[in-house]
């Protein structure tokens, strides 16, 4: 399991405390979606709607107005999607969250090795 990170002052922020309701669950929500899927802060436009139970297109409107949600279109695909402002600056990258996964498979897989399985027994 993983952990999106945000300031304790996020909520305070300038740029949110300005946000509706409705704007500030889906940037929340974008935030984890983006975390869970290793995405490094971009959104497909298509999966937008699916992030909040009752969506609205006027909260993706006010987090594209402040600057909070960045529209993107991916080269060479034409996919369109939203990119999280300063997302990797509080966040993982893909990358590092793969080496970190990657490291803790070794680490238990070399303490198996000395230690033996679950019950004791020798590998």
């Amino acid at each position: 399991m993983a952990y999106a990170q945000v300031d304790d002052l996020f909520a305070d922020h300038h740029k949110n405390v300005s946000l509706s309701d409705a704007a500030f669950r889906l940037h929340v929500t974008g935030i984890l979606y983006c975390n869970r899927q290793l995405t490094d802060g971009y959104i497909p436009a298509d999966d937008v709607p699916r992030l909040v139970r009752r969506y609205k297109k006027a909260a993706l409107v006010e987090l594209l107005t402040i600057g909070q949600w960045q529209s993107v279109t991916i080269p060479d695909t034409g996919v369109v999607g939203y990119l999280l402002h300063d997302y990797l600056d509080w966040n993982p990258s893909r990358a590092v969250v793969e080496d970190r996964k990657a490291k803790a498979r070794k680490r238990k897989r070399d303490w198996q090795e000395r230690h033996g399985d679950d019950e004791g027994n020798p590998s």
